[in-house]
């Protein structure tokens, strides 16, 4: 009896051990899938070609320079009077954006009337000689050296005239004129009659623009960076994210220029987003006047004619 009851415990012991390695089998091919489907399967999306261009900069993660340093962003655009289907982009895009017109270019007064519909800012963008003219012509209406007082203020007040709803003036290339102070304070005292401020554009290391606007009184702002110097998507996009690092530590608040060109175009649009989602304060040129610390000496220059 004690040897049957054996053979019936063993039975019993081996049976359970059967079904248990029955189990494992059948449950090992489940637990192996999953596994590889993990593996294969990324637990987020392919890096987009924005990203694998700048890896630092997604907006969940690594905040702008512009945001850390807690430093205001204003944004002019230049060159405006040509080519409208591109005024009309940059006026749909979701920040407050500066645009500087050509005087006596086609589309001057049409621009106008559409950004200032918009609920833009404009400027007039006033043409000054350059250090390459005559190889480069800075266009109709332009400032040069050798004129008398009398004809510097007859451009300005055409100048005035050929752009409407006009809060400010800045420079269109000008390397040349804006190195002069004597002349350039003739542009001032035509400014300041008007209320109007001036933004220079640094085309030139030697500009004479802050003494020339302190003797006249107006109010006055520099460029700190150019946001397509070189151009291209590429350059535009790095200035808008990741402004140089001597910029930010130079200035408050951060006047950046660019132009309406495609790959500028398309920057602003993408870096727009980036800043609504990173929280980065974008104002008005005018309202820099209002910002602490807004006369600080800029960072260093960028060469633009």
């Amino acid at each position: 009896m004690g040897f049957f009851k054996g053979i019936k415990r063993f039975s019993f012991l081996a049976a359970i051990i059967v079904a248990a390695l029955i189990a494992a089998v059948m449950i090992l091919p489940e637990r192996i899938e999953r596994v590889t489907d993990r593996t294969i399967v990324p637990d987020r999306p392919e890096t987009s070609p924005r990203e694998k261009a700048f890896p630092s900069r997604t907006p969940t993660k690594s905040p702008s320079e512009a945001e850390r340093r807690g430093r205001p962003i204003a944004v002019i655009i230049d060159d405006i009077g040509y080519d409208l289907r591109l005024v009309e982009e940059l006026a749909r895009i979701g920040a407050p954006l500066a645009f500087a017109i050509l005087p006596h270019t086609p589309h001057a007064v049409e621009a106008a009337r559409l950004l200032h519909g918009a609920g833009k800012e404009i400027l007039l963008h006033m043409p000054m000689e350059p250090r390459s003219y005559p190889a480069e012509n800075p266009g109709a209406g332009a400032l040069f050296v050798h004129m008398n007082e009398e004809e510097i203020r007859r451009r300005i007040e055409a100048g005035i005239a050929a752009v409407p709803y006009i809060l400010g003036v800045n420079n269109h290339m000008g390397s040349r004129f804006m190195e002069d102070e004597a002349k350039l304070f003739v542009v001032m005292k035509e400014v300041a009659k008007r209320g109007l401020f001036f933004v220079d554009s640094r085309t030139t290391p030697d500009s004479r623009g802050r003494a020339a606007a302190a003797r006249a009184g107006v109010r006055f702002l520099e460029r700190a960076v150019f946001i397509d110097h070189p151009s291209g998507y590429a350059t535009a996009l790095a200035n808008l994210t990741h402004p140089p690092r001597q910029a930010l530590e130079k200035r408050r608040p951060l006047l950046l220029i660019g132009h309406p060109i495609p790959g500028t175009v398309r920057a602003l649009k993408e870096a727009s987003l980036l800043w609504q989602n990173e929280g980065v304060r974008i104002i008005p040129v005018s309202a820099c006047f209002n910002v602490p610390d807004g006369k600080e000496k800029t960072g260093t220059l960028a060469t633009k004619r």
